[in-house]
């Protein structure tokens, strides 16, 4: 135990005090973990590129994709036009409260890291266009999500509970309301208050300069293209209850429901509809999907770097002695 905390402490100091590269702060205490933990030297390496593989192998397509589809959502205006709306219908003061209910709906179905992804663009629209602090607008979104992957069925966590107790899911899904609407409420808007003076700035794949109206997707394109993922796995989600006996449909509604797939669809529809629909052309659309992944890069290489230590820990034992 005494190691894996020498070794988080020395982690922060690379990075925060060294200003090392994280993905390299990673590497380096992941090695040093492997030898003060007995690790072969040999099985190093070996455990450290296993656990990159392991962790990016399921995540990279999403978060890429999710990040191209972000990117066209900025640049092509419709980020613009959906805060727009949400604002004009609810105002400017209460903008929180429709972002929470946004994060809720679309939590449901979603998991946290692939709603996350999806709906930072439109965190981060609203921020721009109306000069808010980003922590006090992006909070209760972010708390909807993060509530409703942890308390709701279908997601993992309460889903195994169910199985584990031998719950019934209706009842734990109501239960799972009762407590998560209080907990998004005081993790989101209220707690956000207390934070609106922090100062954040967006990344620079989802900040786009203000368009006019006539530039701007109409209102429908711009939220149907972001929530499409969204559609398709709730269409894809309620499927299983309609009992289908086609096994042509079935396969194809399982190849959809992946989260890889529903992403890379809702790509492609992007693609078109805020693309080559809004007059650019694919070499355009190619240039800023390109630099979209060069902007998530490096945390896609902290990400690997943490499964690279999670690894070190994992073959030296150490993970079975923190679980007793």
């Amino acid at each position: 135990m005494l190691v894996i905390f020498l070794c988080i402490v020395l982690l922060v100091l690379l990075v925060s005090w060294g200003k090392i590269n994280p993905f390299v702060a990673f590497l380096l205490v992941s090695i040093a973990a492997g030898l003060l933990l007995g690790i072969p030297v040999n099985k190093i390496t070996a455990s450290i590129q296993k656990g990159i593989g392991d962790i990016l192998g399921g995540l990279v397509i999403v978060i890429c994709l999710g990040a191209m589809l972000g990117k066209l959502v900025a640049t092509s205006g419709a980020a613009q036009r959906i805060a727009g709306v949400l604002v004009s219908a609810v105002g400017q003061k209460h903008i929180q409260w429709a972002l929470v209910a946004a994060g809720f709906i679309i939590g449901i179905p979603l998991f946290y890291g692939i709603g996350f992804v999806l709906m930072v663009p439109l965190i981060f629209s609203v921020v721009d266009k109306y000069k808010l602090p980003a922590v006090f607008i992006g909070l209760p979104m972010i708390a909807s999500l993060s509530v409703t992957h942890g308390f709701l069925p279908p997601h993992p966590s309460p889903s195994a509970l169910v199985v584990l107790f031998h719950a019934d899911m209706g009842k734990t899904f109501i239960y799972g309301l009762m407590i998560a609407i209080p907990a998004i409420i005081l993790a989101g808007p209220v707690f956000a208050t207390f934070l609106k003076k922090i100062p954040s700035a967006p990344l620079a794949t989802f900040r786009a300069a203000e368009m006019t109206e006539a530039e701007m997707p109409g209102a429908f394109i711009s939220f149907f293209t972001a929530l499409l993922p969204v559609l398709l796995l709730m269409l894809t989600a309620f499927f299983p209850y309609l009992h289908v006996q086609n096994p042509l449909m079935v396969k194809v509604v399982t190849l959809v429901g992946d989260p890889s797939i529903v992403m890379l669809i809702a790509l492609l529809v992007a693609i078109y509809t805020l693309g080559i629909r809004q007059g650019k052309s694919m070499a355009v659309i190619s240039g800023q999907l390109t630099d979209a992944v060069k902007d998530i890069a490096l945390i896609l290489l902290i990400i690997a770097g943490s499964g690279a230590f999670k690894e070190v820990l994992t073959a030296s034992g150490v993970d079975k002695l923190i679980a007793a």
